[in-house]
């Protein structure tokens, strides 16, 4: 009986070793401070409006910057998610790109004869209807 009880307890151990190995990780990254970084957005307008009509959308802080001589900077959180938005001063026009997750030098593209969002619906539409087998 002694011995089925040492051997419970070095499993248990064994266990509580090995989930700690691969939890670790996750955990010390939840306590971990947030890594802000500087992001730098060039803008590559390939609509008929003005770089002023266009500001990048922090979307966690729901902060919009505005371009300057179609550069945007900002400080976020790393992979922190960004979208190419229309500014408040062109209430008229509407504008939301894809979003990006943040990386220290970016571009984003204006694109208004392209609509993202069509073209991830039809891609999937195209995916999902498709006659090749895969």
């Amino acid at each position: 009986m002694r011995s089925s009880e040492i051997l419970f307890a070095i499993i248990c151990i064994i266990l509580l070793g090995v989930g700690s190995y691969f939890m670790l990780p996750s955990i010390m990254k939840e306590f971990s401070p947030e890594e802000i970084i500087r992001v730098r957005v060039t803008l590559e307008n390939k609509c008929t409006l003005t770089d002023d009509a266009f500001v990048v959308l922090d979307e966690e802080k729901n902060i919009k910057t505005p371009f300057y001589g179609k550069v945007a900077v900002l400080y976020t959180r790393k992979d922190a998610p960004l979208r190419l938005w229309m500014s408040p001063n062109f209430p008229e026009y509407r504008y939301d790109g894809e979003i990006q997750r943040a990386e220290e030098n970016m571009v984003m593209i204006s694109d208004c004869d392209r609509n993202p969002r069509m073209d991830t619906i039809f891609k999937s539409m195209r995916d999902q209807f498709s006659s090749e087998k895969k």
